[in-house]
This record gives structure tokens, sequence and C-alpha cells, in this order.
């Protein structure tokens, strides 16, 4: 692309070339080392773009140069006075005399080509590196779910993501020594954070990495960036994945910790409220029972007071009484006598009557009188209730006022 475009895409989707730089310092730990045993080592960037690594490549020491097919990006370099030329970079690689470059790079390079030109590129770096020199390829991390599906396809020239497992066996089974992935620029801080979300997992994998391939050496020359190959940077899907499981199993934790507390505040209450109804039903029965007994006193006390065999002999002599009383009034009356027998016959109730009170018999003067009656009734009520002699008192009274007429 010579319209400017891609430099603009660039400009707008990278980064600025400051940012850029400033996450590029990551490799110097790499490189630096190589300077002490080629103090004048030449360097080649591949697709050199805006010249950012270039850059560093000058200001750390090396005889750098870059190649790159887009004027655009390499017109910014020459303004910066960067060391750069307008080559296909299998093409590049290709002159080079063997065993002559401490390092072969190429930042966001490796998507760009096919990957056949790939295998190529790798083959000719192994070949012009010095010993212990340096192959560093970056590019998009596929790991990355959102590089992966989306981002990733944001660059028109970009071919096809690069799985970092491919990247790394690519340069081993050309005959590289040893390779090393790196994954670099993921957000700084997720690791601190307390909550943890699934965007998180989507997009908080470190989305660039690179493969590191070190051409074999002397074990002194080996040892001089091995610190660099023993750590792990970076973040993996799987930690991403880990993290936030481990924040879910914080989050679930605490809500059943807390569902726990809600559900024992509730037990509580329900084992207050199902004593509190034990004790009102404890209560109800209680006074239930009390009513009960209560009832049971008042028939125990109707049953005391119920005529017993002694009262009812009693009540029946007091009504014999009263009637022979009555026979010897009308038998003193020779006129009532008579008058109550006429009536009683056209009445057709003589028998009755003469049953009851004996009418034909007017000479009868033997009949039992009230003094009778009331020495029996003393025997007989000096044992009984008050209420029952206050009873006889009152018949006994309306009896003698009877007998004055």
């Amino acid at each position: 692309m010579t319209d400017g475009f891609y430099r603009a895409f660039e400009d707008k989707h990278r980064g600025s070339l400051e940012v850029i730089k400033q996450r590029q310092r990551a490799y110097l730990p790499l490189i630096q080392p190589l300077l002490k045993q080629y103090p004048s080592a030449s360097a080649i960037d591949l697709g050199c773009g805006r010249g950012e690594w270039l850059e560093l490549l000058v200001e750390t020491g090396f005889q750098a140069y870059g190649i790159d097919l887009d004027e655009g990006m390499l017109a910014e370099c020459r303004l910066r006075g960067l060391n750069v030329r307008t080559q296909d970079a299998l093409a590049a690689l290709r002159g080079i005399a063997d065993g002559s470059q401490a390092v072969v790079s190429g930042f966001h390079f490796a998507e760009h080509i096919p990957f056949e030109v790939l295998q190529q590129v790798v083959q000719e770096a192994l070949r012009v590196l010095l010993p212990g020199g340096l192959l560093i390829l970056e590019t998009p991390n596929p790991e990355n779910i959102l590089v992966g599906t989306s981002n990733f396809y944001l660059d028109p020239t970009h071919e096809r993501p690069l799985p970092p497992l491919l990247m790394e066996f690519l340069p081993e089974y050309y005959g590289f020594h040893r390779t090393k992935i790196l994954r670099l620029q993921e957000p700084s801080g997720l690791d601190l954070e307390r909550d943890h979300k699934i965007y998180d997992v989507f997009a908080g994998v470190s989305p660039d990495y690179a493969v590191v391939a070190q051409k074999a050496a002397a074990p002194e020359l080996l040892m001089m960036v091995s610190h660099a190959f023993d750590q792990d940077l970076g973040v993996t899907l799987g930690h991403a994945s880990a993290r936030y499981d481990a924040q879910v199993n914080d989050d679930m934790a605490e809500i059943k910790l807390q569902l726990t507390e809600a559900l024992n505040v509730i037990d509580a209450a329900h084992t207050r409220a199902l004593h509190d109804l034990d004790q009102r039903y404890d209560k109800r029965v209680r006074l239930g029972e009390a009513h009960q007994q209560r009832i049971q006193d008042h028939l125990t006390l109707i049953e005391a007071r119920r005529p017993i065999p002694r009262v009812k002999r009693l009540i029946k002599k007091i009504i014999f009484a009263v009637l022979r009383r009555v026979q010897s009034f009308i038998n003193s009356q020779p006129k009532l006598h008579g008058f109550l027998i006429k009536v009683s016959e056209r009445l057709g109730i003589f028998d009755l009557l003469h049953n009851i009170l004996n009418l034909g018999n007017r000479s009868d003067k033997t009949q039992p009188g009230a003094g009778d009656l009331n020495v029996v009734d003393e025997e007989l009520l000096a044992d009984q209730p008050q209420t029952v002699r206050h009873m006889f008192s009152e018949l006994d009274a309306a009896i003698k006022e009877t007998e004055k007429y």
C-alpha cells in the first residue's frame, strides 16, 4: 500500500510510536547480553513499519537496518534517520551472509505472509544468525478470544491467525536450539482486581505474543540469556479462566455464606414461632382442662344436690300430709264435702277424687294430722340441706294458713 492508508490505519488502531516503543522494551533483556559477545553486532528488522523497534535496536547499540514494502511507513523511518530499505523480507534474508546477524526480528510481520513463505523466512534466519543469535517474531495472540475472533481481522492485510504452539514448533523444527513463547501487552492490574468479569476471560489474555528462538552456541553464551528463557510472562487463556473461576467460586462462597446466614435467621424465627405456637397451644390445653375441671366440678355439685332417697321419701310424706290435711278439711265441712261429691259426679271425676281424697268417708277422723307429720318431718329434716328445710317450712306454713278457713 503506497497511498498512506496503512500508515493511517496503524496510527489509529495499533497505537502511537511512543506507546509501541515502550511495549517493545520488554525484549531488551534478551538482546542486550549479545552485545557483550558481539560489540558491533548487526540486526535486521523485517517489516519494520514505522520503525519503533528499529529505533530501539539502534539506541541499544546494534548496527540495525529495516526492510518493508510500504513506502508510507518507510517515509516515517527516514524522517527519523533510520536505515531502511524497500525490499521483500525473504529476498533480503537471502542476500545476507551466513552467521552475520545477532538479531533477526519481525513485529506483526508473520501474519502478513503466507505460511510457506514464513517457513522459508525461519530457515533463512537460522542461516544468517550468529551462534547464540535470536529470532524474534511477534504476532497477535489468537488465545485472546477478542483478538482471535474480531480484532485480528480488522487489518485487511492479515493472512491468518498463528497459534502460539504452531509458532513455537516452527523454529524448533528447523533446528533452533531453544524456543520460548512470551505473552505480552495484557491489561495491567487484572490479577489485583477483586471483581473479575467474563469479559476479562475474553479480552484479558495477552493480546500479543512472540516466539523467541535461539541458535545453538557455546554454553557460556547461551547462559547469558537463560534467565529470559526461564521466566514466564503474560496471561494465558487458562490463567484468565482460572482467575475468573476463582472469582466465581469466591462469589459463590460469599453467596452461600449469606444464604446460610439468611436460612439460619429464618430457621431461628421458625423455631421461635413454633415455640410460641406450642406455648399458646399448651396454654389453650391448660385452659381447656381447667374448663373441663370446672364443668366436672359443677356436675359433681349438681349430682351432690340431687335428691337422695331420704329426700324423696320426705317429699312423698309431705305430699301425703298435704292431701290428708285437704281431706280432713273437706270432711270437716259437710256442705263443701257434699258439693264436691255432686260436682265430681257430674264431671265424671268422682272416682279420681275419691281415690285421692277418699270423699266417701265423711266420718273418718283418724287421718294423721299436721302434728303427726311434724314429728316425722323433724326426724327426716334434721340431716337435710338448708334448701330442703326451707322448702318444707314454706309448705307447712301454707297448709296451716289454709286450715284457718
